[in-house]
């Protein structure tokens, strides 16, 4: 779908969609240079967000009206799906969580760097113009 005649997406969007992706797949990269099994549901839920973020940025590229609704809930979900795994301490079948793993700085601060581009698309998506809801 292309925008409306006269809409204007917002700029913000676009570039902390892309913002997380990168940081999605740096991150994703991290675990492979960790060198460590981690638990298939576990794997699993990332593969979700990963999806959910790929579909976001093509809604984006698309210049789809639901762009800044996708951003709020992608966004914010991978915000709280970072805090969840791996912030906090392990308590359950969907947590990796660092505090209780060997991982060095550096897999610390890669782990806050998709966390911190979720939260910039998140307000982004709230922030954003919304011309779907405007006319209703």
């Amino acid at each position: 779908m292309r925008p409306v005649e006269g809409e204007e997406r917002d700029p913000r969007l676009k570039w902390a969609s892309f913002a997380l992706l990168a940081a999605v797949i740096l991150h994703d990269l991290d675990h492979v240079r960790q060198g460590r099994s981690i638990e298939g549901p576990v794997v699993a839920l990332g593969v979700v967000g990963d999806i959910a973020i790929i579909a976001l940025v093509v809604l984006v590229i698309r210049g789809h009206r639901l762009v800044p609704l996708a951003a709020t809930v992608v966004g914010f979900a991978n915000v709280l799906g970072f805090l969840a795994v791996h912030v906090v301490p392990d308590w359950g079948p969907l947590s990796d969580g660092y505090p209780d793993l060997a991982v060095d700085g550096l897999s610390w601060a890669i782990v806050f760097v998709p966390m911190a581009a979720a939260l910039w698309l998140g307000v982004a998506g709230l922030s954003s113009r919304r011309p779907a809801l405007d006319r209703a």
